[in-house]
């Protein structure tokens, strides 16, 4: 009986039936070949045939020494697919390969490798791939061989899905592949003497030129990467989520916009997929359609945003990653870094849990709409609403009490701020200012200060103290009211109404809206100007 020469590897594992065909799969050809080369014992006196495109790294490889010994004793029996075949259908290739096998006497227990490039196979349709791996199921059946079909190529992982579903065909699948520069064996299936094994993986290290198994099996939580979806290398993107020209590997196809991205969602499974943003782009939109493919499409679809203008803040880049996205890239001038962080995500199952819907997170945004300076009492209460609402996306807020300098008049400072992003707000209770940063981290708040304060912080006030922590936002905000309950606070409001201009007005003017179709400049008529008469004077 035949098995895999695999030091370490189970017994049920090794061993290769008589009158049984196995699948062996692998992205790489010599990934198959090289664990064909195990499956040779030295000790066995049985004839191996061998029928591929690629007969020569059978006898190159550094596992050879066994193939080439049997060589030098006349068991070996090559058959190498010219080029001339690729012209030829796959259905009578195969039965080219199972008429020219069978005029050999010596089939009772032999071992059969038949090796396909899935460059072949691509013009095959499943069906007649069906019937094809059937009649080699039949062969081996009627004359007690043992056959290890070996696939190879570019996506393969669509013949591990047809392998499985044919499990009445051959008796194991395992998939071969590389996981941190080491080989894996992942046993989808393998019939034994004894029973069948399902869900097993092997980590293989070398030692002394021969595959051993690493201490332990790799267990069902800890599979390597990739390999279990047709479509897991697969990366579609945006035309406009890279600089125009770049040219992209060729795993890499794109669309025209984040609509015809989100059209193509539905139809994969863990494929990476690039949707652009842009200062045109409509984020609640966006964010409303990666739900959906998450929620739709399960959690190994890859959900990726470049940034391509840089218009992302950081509370919408908590609000996608609430929705289901998985990574958001900025570096737009980069195409390298795009590929490589896109190639850190994949082989990874999107973790983390998602919200009833997208009104459920949204309605904690709207609650951030109210900014620039706020009654005390009332500042009080916004901010604890908006700090639950940064909570609730994930989000950073930040509390920021400025004492003032003794003999500083209160309406200077505060004329010197101009808020301009929502959620930013401020008032001032006694001597010290207390502004509320919405979705700024604690280590960004001396350069947003920077950016709404005009002059020097130092000027006006003698210290700054940051709260960060929602917990104590929260208390800081109940004792504040508590402290001034019945007392007598200046409201500013009044004084500050000429410091609007942070305020976004809504209104177009009606100049603007008229006649929008109109050419610029058209009107040719001056009716302010004068006509100014021209006379020559008269000669000297």
């Amino acid at each position: 009986m035949h098995n895999f020469n695999i030091t370490g590897l189970e017994p049920v594992a090794k061993e290769l039936k008589l009158a049984s065909s196995y699948a062996v799969l692998a992205p790489l050809d010599n990934l198959v070949i090289e664990l064909a080369l195990h499956a040779i014992n030295p000790s066995l006196v049985n004839d191996i045939f061998i029928v591929s495109q690629e007969v020569e790294s059978f006898f190159d490889s550094s596992f050879s020494a066994p193939l080439n010994y049997a060589y030098e004793h006349n068991r070996v029996h090559p058959f190498s697919l010219t080029p001339e075949t690729q012209h030829y259908s796959i259905e009578r290739i195969n039965s080219g390969i199972i008429k020219e096998i069978s005029a050999y006497k010596r089939l009772n227990e032999a071992l059969i490798f038949v090796h396909f490039n899935t460059r072949l196979l691509n013009s095959a349709s499943e069906k007649s791939l069906e019937l094809m791996m059937k009649g080699y199921n039949d062969f081996v059946r009627s004359t007690g061989a043992t056959l290890l079909f070996l696939i190879s190529g570019p996506g393969i992982a669509n013949y591990r899905f047809l392998v499985r579903r044919l499990n009445n065909v051959f008796d194991g699948l395992v998939f071969v592949d590389n996981d941190s520069v080491a080989r894996v064996l992942g046993y989808d299936y393998w019939r034994h003497s004894t029973g069948v094994i399902a869900g097993e993986y092997y980590r293989l290290i070398l030692s002394n030129n021969q595959f051993v198994v690493e201490a332990g099996s790799i267990s069902e939580g800890n599979k390597p990467k990739g390999s279990d979806f047709s479509d897991e290398g697969d990366v579609w993107l945006v035309q406009s989520a890279v600089p125009e020209g770049t040219k992209l590997p060729l795993h890499y196809k794109s669309v025209k916009n984040n609509n015809d991205l989100f059209a193509i969602g539905p139809k994969l499974e863990a494929a990476t997929l690039v949707f652009s943003v842009t200062r045109y782009t409509d984020l609640a939109l966006l964010g409303k359609q990666c739900f959906e493919l998450r929620k739709n499409c399960g959690r190994w679809l890859k959900l990726v945003i470049q940034n391509v203008d840089g218009v992302i803040r950081h509370q919408d880049e908590c609000l996608f990653l609430t929705l289901g996205v998985n990574l958001i890239l900025y570096s737009f001038s980069e195409p390298s870094r795009l590929l490589s962080q896109i190639q850190s995500i994949q082989g990874f199952k999107f973790s983390r849990p998602l919200p009833p819907s997208v009104e459920d997170v949204l309605k904690y945004t709207e609650n951030t709409f109210s900014k620039g300076y706020l009654p005390f009492n009332e500042f009080t209460k916004q901010v604890e609403i908006h700090s639950d609402s940064a909570v609730n996306l994930g989000v950073s807020g930040v509390l920021v009490k400025l004492e003032l300098l003794p003999r500083i008049d209160p309406i200077h400072p505060l004329h010197l701020f101009h808020i301009k992003r929502e959620g930013d707000v401020f008032s001032l209770a006694e001597n010290t200012v207390y502004l509320y940063l919405h979705a700024c981290r604690e280590n960004d708040v001396d350069n947003a200060i920077k950016h709404l304060f005009k002059l020097k912080t130092s000027d006006f006030f003698v210290q700054q103290n940051v709260i960060s922590d929602h917990f104590y936002i929260q208390q800081e905000c109940k004792q504040l009211r508590r402290f001034y309950k019945g007392k007598s606070i200046i409201d500013f409001s009044k004084k500050l109404a000429e410091n609007n201009n942070y305020k976004f007005a809504p209104d177009i003017a009606q100049s603007v809206t008229e006649n929008m179709e109109a050419p610029d400049f058209s009107n040719e008529s001056r009716p302010d100007a004068k006509p100014y008469v021209m006379k020559l004077r008269d000669s000297l």
